[in-house]
């Protein structure tokens, strides 16, 4: 197939998927209803996409990619904050309300493929996707956390210290949830932010700063 004949077929592929997907979900998504939809055969369909998890893939893995790498250029930045910090140290919150807003624009930006990543894809590789970040944010909360109480080392950390992380951990991301599938537009959702990451802060501070 030619570059733009293939790259053509793709896109109504993609296309094809996403209404599928959002309407099915990934378990009850027909291949056949797919390729009907993008007028395109099923052999077309398996010469870019090896099964159904690789087009859901294709579905939502570029949206999926820019919010993590988001997510990690904020988290290594706020790690290299912490060689200067000391317990107690008043804390400039202006990037982290910066990341906040980007991580709101780019759920937004893809807020059908967010959707279907959240409600939708039981029975696929990215089911446990909410889990996956908030693990994600767990193990960097741990080494902020420690860090910050002036600990020596993680291993400091007591079983409640570990638990009420993996708790905040969770509840950053549900925050992130809430906003997307609460809120009609990008603006509703950054207004509501700016209350929700005063509680973030808060309850972060709140716990860091209780002995």
């Amino acid at each position: 197939m030619g570059n733009d004949n293939s790259r053509e077929t793709v896109e109504k592929l993609l296309a094809s998927a996403k209404k599928e997907f959002s309407e099915k979900g990934y378990m009850k998504a027909s291949l056949r209803n797919i390729c009907k939809e993008a007028g395109v055969t099923t052999g077309a369909l398996y010469f870019f996409f090896k099964d159904k998890d690789d087009l859901f893939k294709g579905v939502v893995g570029g949206p999926l990619l820019e919010l993590r790498n988001n997510l990690a250029k904020h988290m290594s930045a706020e790690l290299e904050e912490l060689d200067s910090y000391t317990p107690g140290m008043k804390v400039n919150l202006e990037d982290d309300m910066a990341a906040a807003t980007e991580a709101v624009k780019i759920l937004f930006k893809h807020k059908e493929e967010f959707e279907i990543l959240i409600t939708k894809a039981q029975g696929s590789s990215f089911e446990n996707v909410i889990d996956d970040i908030a693990d994600m944010m767990n193990k960097h909360y741990i080494d902020m956390f420690w860090n910050m109480k002036g600990y020596k080392s993680k291993k400091q950390m007591t079983k409640e210290d570990k638990f009420i992380v993996h708790w905040m951990a969770h509840d950053q991301v549900d925050i992130f949830v809430h906003l997307l599938t609460h809120c009609k537009t990008e603006k509703e959702a950054l207004k509501q932010l700016k209350g929700m990451f005063s509680y973030i802060i808060g309850g972060w501070f709140g716990v860091i700063n209780n002995t």
